[in-house]
Order: C-alpha cells, then structure tokens, then sequence
C-alpha cells in the first residue's frame, strides 16, 4: 500500500496542476482556507513551540505556520511534495523552520517525531489514525487540533468513488470529526462539514 500510495502523490504533485512555485517562495496556490481562518485562535508561539503538519504535501500550510513563529515538522509519504516543500521553505528563507519527514502515516507517527510536543496539529485532507495518535500522545495542554477531510456530506453521490471521485475509503462519515474530538475530550471552537468537505478546530484539555 505504501508504495502506492508514493507514486499516487507523487505523480499528482509533480502534475502540471500543482503549479510551480510562487516567485515569494511559497509553493503554487494558497494554504487552505480552514487553516487561514483559524489564526485568530494561534496564540503568539512560546520559543521554540512546534506545530506538527500531517501529510504536508508541497508545503504550503507547513510554511504558513513557520511564518508565524512555529517549528514545523511535516511528514509526508510522497518525496516529490517533500522535495517541493523543501524548495518552498528554502526560498521563503523557512529552512530552519520546517523539518521534513518522509513517512507512511498509515504506520502512525514516525519513530524520530515520537517523544517531541506539539502546540499545533494540523492535518489537511487526511484521513487516519496518527491525526488521533498525535492529539493523545504528542499535543501539548491547550494544543489546537485544526482538520480538514473530503467527506460524503453535500458530495454527488456519483462523485463518492465513482465517476473519478475520490475513494469511498478516504470519505468522512457524517460527524466523524465531532466524534474524534469527543473521544479525545476536546472542546470544539469550530466545525463544519457540507459540499463533500468536514473540517474542525478544536482546543485539548
């Protein structure tokens, strides 16, 4: 399955529709806009504060939290995102600021992030128990957990693995994510979910 996937993302971020990366060193496009709205709730990081970003692809929210004063580990399995979110990070002068990881996440976070605490985890599109694993084992008290996943509310049910769709097997169920807050006793500061996306934010104990 891992290699796999690889090759799945590789080939999607090598594709011509990722974009080149911006002159200002960013990667093409924009960090996506869950994760922009929810700065009001990032306090001023501590000196040295981390921020953890699950399946970081070419780079661009791991960036966006480097500018804002975090550490930044970004773990991903594709080398040809991580090698864009290498270049990214090295032209917006990020490189001592964004540490890249090449894993598996279905394997759970790897070995070398084990032991360290993060004030931020954040994972985009992802779907998978090292999202879990890392608010029970790795955030600090007061952590914020910010999620986004593709998800089968408001989504076509044409489009929900079929006809070019995404995998049934990546899809959140209705109320997934309000669930793994639940259980991992956070306080929900925000959640959404329609036209075939969930998102969350939310505060651990």
């Amino acid at each position: 399955m891992a290699e796999s996937d690889r090759a799945r993302w590789n080939a999607r971020y090598g594709s011509a529709k990722q974009g080149p990366p911006r002159s200002d060193g960013h990667p093409g496009g924009e960090p996506r806009r869950f994760l922009v709205a929810a700065e009001g709730e990032l306090a001023a990081p501590a000196p040295g504060a981390r921020a953890l970003d699950l399946a970081c692809g070419p780079g661009l929210e791991a960036c966006w939290l480097a500018e804002r004063g975090f550490t930044v580990d970004a773990v991903d399995i594709a080398d040809v995102g991580l090698a864009r979110a290498a270049a990214a990070a090295a032209e917006a002068g990020l490189g001592d600021r964004v540490h890249l990881v090449a894993a598996d996440l279905d394997d759970g976070l790897p070995a070398e992030l084990l032991g360290r605490r993060y004030a931020v985890v954040w994972a985009g599109h992802f779907r998978g128990n090292a999202v879990e694993q890392a608010v029970r084992e790795a955030a600090v008290p007061g952590a914020l957990l910010v999620t986004t996943r593709l998800s089968v509310v408001g989504r076509e049910p044409a489009l929900a693995g079929g006809g070019g769709g995404p995998d049934p097997a990546f899809l959140a169920a209705p109320g997934e994510l309000v669930e793994l807050a639940e259980r991992c006793g956070l306080t929900v500061l925000r959640h959404q979910e329609g036209d075939g996306e969930a998102a969350l934010l939310a505060r651990c104990p």
